[in-house]
């Protein structure tokens, strides 16, 4: 079923209270959801509990028939900006000492191309290096940038960034750049003062 069906069905459930709708619903997006959650929240238990409040989200939307599929916004998106918004003010709001968003722990391996395959003990130690100067790098950049970066390494669309950070477009792709240019200064002034 392609991904623009998935409007259909949350409309099917909305309107017709078909629970084999919201079943395909959940199927097709539990695990999407739930790894962005674990990506953003950098802590498993964390991520379940937003994912299980966030279908429930959903399903009060629907009850209230509040859904209205939008033209340009895909439902994954959808559901990503309502799991991104309780993230936010049930977590972070808790722990605004802290005052940033968790990296995922394999960010540094996906932004340098090793596909998103964690360290293990037969990696060489380089490479593990390499990926925890990156992962520090990461940790140094402003909210809104490290958000982007983290969300586009993950594969999202610059599109579907901007309507979940709720950014224009042009200051998303903004935030990128200038991400990507501190993280090259940032990594070039680790690896100048290693040497």
């Amino acid at each position: 079923m392609p991904a623009h069906e998935d409007a259909q069905l949350m409309l099917r459930f909305q309107r017709d209270g078909d629970r084999t709708a919201l079943e395909h619903l959940f199927a097709r997006n539990r695990g999407a959801l739930l790894r962005f959650l674990t990506r953003l929240s950098r802590n498993r238990a964390v991520a379940e509990d937003v994912a299980q409040q966030t279908w429930l989200k959903v399903m009060d939307v629907a009850n209230q028939g509040a859904f209205a599929a939008a033209s340009g916004v895909a439902f994954r998106t959808w559901l990503c900006t309502l799991a991104r918004n309780h993230f936010i003010d049930e977590y972070r709001r808790k722990f605004a000492a802290a005052r940033s968003v968790p990296l995922p722990a394999d960010l540094g391996a996906t932004l340098a191309e090793t596909h998103r395959v964690a360290p293990d003990p037969a990696t060489p130690l380089e490479e593990r290096q390499r990926n925890a100067r990156l992962y520090k790098a990461l940790r140094r950049l402003p909210l809104e940038q490290r958000q982007v970066v983290v969300l586009w390494a993950d594969g999202m669309r610059i599109g579907a960034i901007a309507a979940l950070t709720a950014a224009p477009r042009d200051t998303v792709l903004s935030r990128k750049k200038y991400a990507l240019a501190k993280l090259r200064v940032m990594l070039h002034e680790r690896a100048a003062q290693e040497a």
